[in-house]
């Protein structure tokens, strides 16, 4: 395998294309266990070496983070997916809501709600949820190897 010239490395300082967010990142620092953090807009993130898609050339242009604006989500590492089995279809809900606004706000494509099979109170519960939802563009059961119906993958708009 060629080796790829130093600038176009996944290092501190390379601007990375990532595996289902939109805008690229600037690679901050490598971690352990083959993570690294990095800073796509307004949010920092921690994400497998295995979601960078593309090293991009080190002039593209980034987004502008906002002055003075923090986000609390900010340290946790981008989550693809909830798992809401076993809980009560209100607070489910209200998990998976605030759930679909921070992966909107990460730029996220997809995501995955677990919420098992059951008597599909949890399913029908979050379909109203995801089908009144101003982020999401479409829903629908995961395929067979993914899970099935117990688990729903709603797809956000751009």
């Amino acid at each position: 395998a060629e080796t790829p010239p130093p600038s176009r490395r996944v290092e501190p300082g390379a601007i990375v294309r990532l595996r289902g967010v939109r805008q690229p990142a600037r690679v901050l620092r490598m971690l352990k266990d083959d993570r690294l953090e990095v800073e796509a807009g307004l949010l920092k993130l921690q994400v497998s070496y295995d979601d960078v898609i593309e090293v991009l050339p080190p002039n593209t242009p980034l987004p502008k983070p906002l002055a003075g604006v923090e986000l609390e989500l900010a340290h946790r590492p981008l989550v693809r997916e909830i798992n809401v089995i076993g809980k009560r279809a209100d607070e489910a809900c209200a998990e998976v809501d605030k759930f679909i606004d921070a992966a909107a706000l990460a730029a996220v494509d997809r995501v995955r709600i677990i919420h098992g099979h059951g008597m599909g109170v949890l399913r029908r519960a979050i379909a109203e949820l995801l089908a009144s939802n101003p982020h999401v563009e479409r829903f629908y059961p995961a395929p067979p190897e993914e899970g099935g119906s117990g688990v729903t993958i709603a797809e956000l708009r751009s």
